[in-house]
């Protein structure tokens, strides 16, 4: 299983690392339960680190530009390299901690889960807490809009060549709209239809309308 899913839970305000073991250990058991937990948490700190690093390099760029126009009038190059530094160990510090204090991640675990409400939103929670937790923030937004199953859009493509086949090519394309939109209402139904218990009485249905059909034929001529 793709360890994205277990990340997409913790970042999820009301679960983080208080549900999602409890749920690895139901699911998979103790013993691979509790190996696979480790594997889920080394795997959320790299990928923190990977967006600290990435905010780290953006943020080394802008300062750099900002304190060389500081200092320039000094004209020295030591003090800007030492005061280039010192911002960006400033940035280090605020986001990853440093002695004494806590990253982003860790003060987001440690917070309480939230409650768990019918009208809770789980974007909008991020956007009002991404000022406390930028990094975090961004992975949020990157890691929840990976689509959980692409079932959906695959089974659109099968109704479409189930009903658009090789024998009925010559469908045009509102017909085949038409017979998509029939198979799904007659599927919401609350009492299930089932077409094949019908199929006799169908067959001998279509085969009276060519008698029809045939019959006026002849008669017209």
């Amino acid at each position: 299983m793709n360890k994205m899913i277990f990340i997409a839970s913790i970042l999820d305000p009301r679960n983080k690392l208080e549900y999602v073991p409890f749920a690895i250990v139901r699911m998979f058991g103790e013993k691979v339960g509790k190996k696979l937990i480790l594997e889920v948490k080394n795997y959320m700190d790299s990928l923190f680190d990977c967006y600290v690093k990435k905010n780290s390099i953006g943020t080394s760029s802008a300062s750099s530009g900002n304190t060389t126009a500081i200092v320039s009038g000094y004209g020295s190059f030591l003090k800007r390299g030492t005061m280039r530094t010192k911002l960006e160990f400033e940035k280090h510090k605020e986001v990853t901690g440093g002695l004494g204090t806590k990253s982003e991640l860790e003060r987001y675990l440690a917070e309480d889960l939230e409650p768990e409400t019918d009208d809770f939103k789980i974007l909008k929670w991020w956007k009002i807490n991404e000022p406390r937790f930028p990094i975090l923030a961004e992975m949020a937004r990157d890691v929840l809009a990976i689509l959980i199953s692409s079932v959906a859009s695959e089974c659109a493509f099968s109704t479409g060549g189930r009903i658009f086949d090789s024998f009925r090519s010559s469908l045009t394309p509102k017909l085949v709209q038409s017979l998509i939109c029939l198979q799904d209402w007659l599927r919401s139904e609350p009492i299930p239809i089932k077409v094949e218990e019908d199929l006799e009485y169908l067959e001998q249905l279509e085969l009276d309308l060519a008698n029809s059909a045939k019959d006026s034929t002849i008669i017209d001529i």
